[in-house]
């Protein structure tokens, strides 16, 4: 295993994960504008607000380590493909499309996280609050997983 333990580095996969959540707090907000039933637009809602919450609570990681942080949402495809294609799915008008795609961007952050997790020196607090977050989103992927079932 390749540990990244430079500052800088480290800096540097913490921005990677405040720029995915500000893609999903903003991929989940599109979803909850586009979807026809009101539980899973409250749902889709309480996630935007707790992927922002998550980007919130990296901002002011990063800052504490001594680093800049970048607010912005990505552009770059691989941390923007989870969301890019929830466009065309409100063009199907279907809300389990919609429920898969959220799953989808759900499933590649648990990847970043457990990338970031394995292979970069944390200190602990850091450590831990990234451990933290990954259970919650791992929590909403099996959410969305059993909801693509019934919807």
């Amino acid at each position: 295993m390749n540990v990244k333990d430079t500052r800088g580095e480290v800096l540097d996969q913490l921005n990677k994960l405040l720029t995915r959540n500000h893609d999903a707090e903003k991929g989940y907000q599109e979803a909850a504008e586009n979807v026809k039933d009101t539980e899973l637009k409250s749902l889709f809602l309480a996630q935007s607000r707790q992927r922002g919450e998550f980007a919130a609570e990296l901002d002011r990681e990063i800052r504490s380590l001594g680093g800049e942080s970048d607010n912005g949402t990505s552009l770059a495809a691989d941390l923007h493909r989870a969301w890019i294609n929830i466009k065309s799915t409100f063009a199907s008008d279907d809300d389990k499309a919609t429920v898969q795609e959220c799953q989808r961007g759900d499933k590649d952050a648990l990847e970043n996280y457990n990338s970031v997790l394995q292979e970069t020196d944390l200190v602990a607090s850091t450590r831990e609050l990234l451990l933290r977050q990954k259970q919650s989103i791992d929590s909403a992927h099996a959410s969305m997983a059993r909801l693509a079932l019934v919807v």
